[in-house]
């Protein structure tokens, strides 16, 4: 069994869909109230809860192998730090913990590359650049780069994870219409 959080935005729902078609068995966690569009006619057992709440999804984690954590907050808006720190820093927390709890063979944890230290000018970002929050530009970049620090904790304890961290996402499938793809509309 394989779970995904954050099904319902961009990269989710379009994972979801490649995950399904291969015929892997699939479970969706999504927050109550969310807009189901992008899972309809998926073949998906979808399972409320919040990843801000450890007791409502650790037992969403049981005989599950994979999970691919992409459940988070994107916001560039100032006032909203703490939302922020509580969805990304101590949501992906809890899903890491709820991994190593329910002995989930890996995780897959969808960071940012706005997580990564900029490197200087004209060199090139890769996997030697690190997770520093304090050298963050704002709210998000810095939750994403604890978050991704969370992850890497969880690693020292056993659970074996690969961290992503995509730029900006374009392409189809885009339910809710990001920023990005609002920008390339106009």
């Amino acid at each position: 069994m394989i779970l995904v959080t954050g099904a319902t935005g961009h990269i989710g729902n379009v994972l979801v869909k490649k995950l399904t078609s291969s015929r892997m068995a699939v479970r969706v966690l999504i927050l109550p109230g969310d807009d189901l569009r992008s899972l309809a006619g998926l073949d998906v057992e979808i399972v409320e809860g919040d990843i801000t709440d450890f007791n409502s999804i650790s037992p969403l984690f049981e005989d599950v192998d994979r999970v691919f954590h992409l459940a988070g907050i994107i916001s560039i808006m100032s006032g909203q730090d703490e939302l922020l720190y509580r969805v990304n820093v101590m949501g992906t927390r809890n899903v890491v913990e709820a991994c190593l709890k329910n002995n989930v063979d890996r995780l897959i944890y969808t960071s940012s590359v706005h997580a990564l230290k900029e490197p200087p000018h004209g060199t090139q970002i890769d996997e030697t650049c690190f997770y520093k929050p304090e050298y963050s530009r704002g709210g998000y970049d810095r939750t994403k780069a604890q978050a991704s620090l969370e992850v890497l904790e969880g690693v020292k304890k056993g659970l074996d994870s690969v961290i992503v961290c995509p730029s900006g996402i374009i392409g189809p499938c885009d339910y809710n219409v990001s920023q990005m793809g609002q920008l390339i509309l106009n």
